[in-house]
């Protein structure tokens, strides 16, 4: 979720184009989803700035780390796009963001299987 080609130094054509993945649809409670990714736990730290890939000019601390509420897995620069390019964000994580009252869940089960095969597509 939030992850494009871009934020990788090798190949990766599963994941969508920066460029391509803005949309005209409003997202009315954007900002409360962009507050559930800030509070997501943090779970892998990533100490290297990395420059915005569409302004060029702000630099986003750590944006390789990772956080999660445990279902889902994003990085930090993920949150900086999403809030302040009107890129898409999926329906599925509208919903499931929605459902939690923008609250995410800071009890993670590592072991669970789903969580590691989310956090794998992330490294």
């Amino acid at each position: 979720m939030g992850i494009y080609r871009e934020m990788y130094p090798t190949s990766r054509p599963e994941l969508p184009v920066l460029a391509e993945s803005y949309t005209k649809r409003v997202i009315a409670d954007r900002s409360n989803v962009v507050e559930y990714l800030r509070e997501g736990r943090p779970i892998y730290d990533i100490l290297e700035d990395m420059v915005d890939l569409v302004g060029r000019r702000e630099w986003i601390r750590s944006a390789r780390s990772l956080r999660s509420d445990g279902v889902w897995v994003w990085r930090v620069d993920s949150i900086f796009y999403l809030e302040r390019y009107s890129l898409e964000i999926p329906d599925e994580f509208l919903e499931h963001a929605r459902q939690r009252d923008y609250r995410p869940d800071q009890e993670i089960d590592f072991s669970d299987q789903l969580f590691k095969s989310s956090y794998r597509e992330y490294i």
